[in-house]
């Protein structure tokens, strides 16, 4: 993948210690998952190899809404804005209706 010259430089200002600790398997969150009942969005691309796993989170959570975005691996899919803000923004919307409609 080739990034563009202010993408690479972005990359470079990150914390390198922090983006290594974040690569280190963390505690499974199996059990918490089905207690979760706050609305939350999921998005991952296809050829992420998490794809599968967050597949399955969100088969495990109650009030999960999922997207998945095609042919975009996980750098990629996190880079796109123009695909992602749309999702983003639906979500918050159907989020905030469903608090006010509470209220």
């Amino acid at each position: 993948m080739r990034f563009t010259p202010e993408i690479k430089a972005q990359m470079l200002e990150n914390d390198l210690q922090a983006l290594a600790a974040a690569m280190h398997d963390r505690d499974s969150l199996v059990e918490v998952l089905p207690i979760m009942t706050m609305p939350c969005l999921l998005f991952v691309g296809e050829a992420d190899p998490r794809f599968p796993k967050v597949q399955e989170c969100v088969q495990s959570m109650p009030n999960a809404t999922f997207v998945s975005l095609p042919d975009l691996n996980h750098a990629q899919a996190n880079m796109r804005s123009d695909l992602v803000l749309p999702h983003i923004t639906q979500f918050l919307q159907q989020v905030s209706h469903k608090t006010t409609a509470r209220s």
